[in-house]
């Protein structure tokens, strides 16, 4: 009879000692800031780097974010809804303004090199989100450099890239950039809520339709 009493009161006990550390496991929005490098604004995206990444495609392997880290970034979910390969999110930079906390990733897929697509997700000094805009990067076809100001304000400009010869039929061995032709400037406010349709750039991959034959 003790014995039928006493092994409730431990599992009982043990259900609130898991139940406990759980809780000390999740992480704090502290410990998601503390995964993205500190860097300060204004910061700029240099196209000649950038470029590089589509010519030379190198194959060094960046930081991923942890799973248990992505509860903070709600607009992953979206940005995979366009693609069925994984999402990887790469720690870039975190910034901080008097009123704003903004972290910069790649969101990597799968095992593909050569692309970059790069997000800002910015936060109240509360933890609260507030938004995420593509600020950056880099397809065959599209090229997109930002500068982010001091009060969270980027200047974007994208690019076509231009090949040498027809990437569709070459591919990039042997083939090489050209020059970059500029299609779009614009003015971004990263503290707003956002545009996340801007997001779906991110998974534009190479257009098989007859326009792809005008990139020279």
């Amino acid at each position: 009879m003790k014995n039928s009493k006493l092994i409730p009161a431990l599992l009982l006990a043990l259900a609130s000692f898991v139940t406990l550390n759980a809780q000390d496991a999740t992480p704090t929005f502290q410990d998601f800031l503390a995964q993205f490098p500190k860097a300060s604004l204004p910061y700029t995206f240099n196209a000649q780097d950038l470029q590089g990444q589509l010519e030379t495609r190198p194959a060094a392997k960046a930081a991923r974010l942890g799973w248990d880290f992505y509860q903070f970034l709600p607009e992953l979910e979206r940005s995979a809804s366009f693609s069925n390969m994984p999402v990887c999110p790469e720690p870039v930079a975190a910034f901080e303004t008097k009123e704003y906390t903004a972290v910069l990733y790649n969101i990597a897929r799968g095992f593909s090199r050569g692309t970059k697509t790069y997000s800002i997700s910015v936060f109240s000094k509360q933890g609260e989100y507030l938004g995420t805009h593509f600020v950056a990067g880099v397809n065959p076809e599209t090229l997109t450099v930002a500068t982010i100001n001091e009060t969270l304000i980027a200047s974007v400009n994208e690019y076509k890239v231009n090949w040498e010869n027809n990437y569709r039929e070459n591919g990039h061995i042997g083939n090489k950039v050209t020059g970059l032709t500029l299609v779009e400037s614009a003015t971004v406010e990263l503290t707003t809520a956002g545009n996340p349709d801007k997001i779906e750039w991110t998974s534009r991959g190479i257009d098989t339709s007859a326009d792809v034959a005008k990139i020279k």
